[in-house]
């Protein structure tokens, strides 16, 4: 029973380890951050690896989701050109961890 955890201890390390090794192998530099208006509060950002909502509200911007650490730069600037409120609340639904490196 203990080699079987081993086992699949080592298996889930590898799989992780694949999962941040093929992340860092992307090119970010050609990603493009694409709004959408939904209302005049509520944008989407469409970027590489899912999409961001982006809610005004009078505390500030509600983020849902970030995508990948290197984009955030270019997400923090497609921010900016729809309102100059500082980022304050980020929510995170994507089930990969990766995602979470915008944060």
């Amino acid at each position: 029973m203990t080699s079987v955890r081993h086992l699949l201890s080592a298996a889930l390390i590898l799989a992780c380890a694949a999962t941040v090794s093929a992340q860092g192998a992307q090119d970010f530099s050609q990603v493009q951050i694409k709004p959408t208006k939904v209302s005049d509060r509520f944008y989407t950002l469409e970027g590489q690896g899912g999409m961001i909502g982006v809610l005004f509200g009078p505390d500030g911007v509600f983020m849902v989701d970030t995508q990948f650490a290197p984009l955030s730069d270019k997400i923090a600037a497609a921010i900016k050109q729809l309102t100059p409120q500082p980022i304050k609340f980020v929510v995170n639904t994507h089930v990969h961890g990766d995602h979470t490196g915008g944060n």
